[in-house]
């Protein structure tokens, strides 16, 4: 039986926070201002590499959502189990926001922190890595070839709030097309990711980037002392060198 890591693309979608205020010329909005906190609309969770999507949203509960159309207590219940069967998470300015508002929601529920699961920021990797003219996701998308988000405006925002059903729909369909954006934005980029999580620690025969068993030998690594045979995946092109080193070559350099 195959033993690989479960790496999930994600990305959540999260509604306003409400607050009553006296003029909109304020420049300082203090935390007694707000009236109804923001909270998380949905979802979109989906395996590297799988075909499956998993979705959540408020729409799951609906007479919790009739109720209170930001009563996201269920919403977050639920992906809190789907993100802890992961070993890894990729979204897009995750570290910044997804993960840490997420955490938000679920201990506001009285719920555990996920276990110390890896995360790919492909924000960050575009930002360290290349000189793109934006690293927005939807830029990125075009650029790569990749296609775009889909477009909509705040007003779907507002009518999230006030209780539509539709515009939640429309929400999750949007959430959707942005997980789809995002794997197909990674697997560009895969090649330059400093990986986080090695796939050989899961199956050695593989490339610790992307799991690829498609690996042929690549030249040679050297350090000071030893040389490790290089390899390259002809899946996402990354590069990579054995973790042993050569013992004749490290034993001559050492004499």
């Amino acid at each position: 039986m195959e033993n690989k890591p479960k790496v999930l693309v994600w990305d959540l979608e999260t509604g306003f926070n409400k607050a009553a205020i006296f003029s909109i010329f304020n420049k300082y909005l203090p935390f007694s201002a707000i009236t109804q906190e923001r909270y998380i609309i949905c979802g979109t969770l989906k395996e590297l590499g799988k075909d499956s999507i998993y979705c959540i949203s408020l729409l799951e509960d609906m007479d919790r959502f009739e109720e209170d159309p930001s009563d996201d207590k269920y919403v977050v219940t639920v992906l809190h189990k789907e993100l802890s069967k992961a070993d890894a998470l990729i979204a897009h300015y995750g570290d910044a926001y997804d993960i840490k508002f997420f955490n938000t929601r679920a201990v506001y529920h009285g719920l555990p922190p996920l276990h110390n699961v890896v995360t790919i920021d492909t924000k960050k990797v575009a930002k360290e890595k290349f000189l793109f003219n934006s690293n927005r996701l939807d830029y990125l998308g075009k650029f790569l070839g990749c296609g775009s988000k889909i477009k909509t405006g705040e007003q779907l925002w507002h009518d999230c709030l006030n209780g539509s059903v539709e515009a939640v729909q429309k929400m999750l369909d949007y959430n959707i097309q942005d997980v789809l954006l995002l794997e197909c934005v990674y697997n560009k980029l895969a090649p330059y990711v400093t990986s986080r999580i090695n796939f050989n620690i899961f199956d050695r025969a593989s490339c610790p980037s992307c799991g690829s068993k498609d690996i042929v030998r690549k030249g040679f690594v050297y350090t000071r002392v030893n040389r490790y045979q290089g390899y390259k995946c002809k899946g996402c092109g990354h590069r990579f060198r054995s973790g042993r080193a050569e013992k004749d070559f490290s034993s001559a350099a050492l004499r």
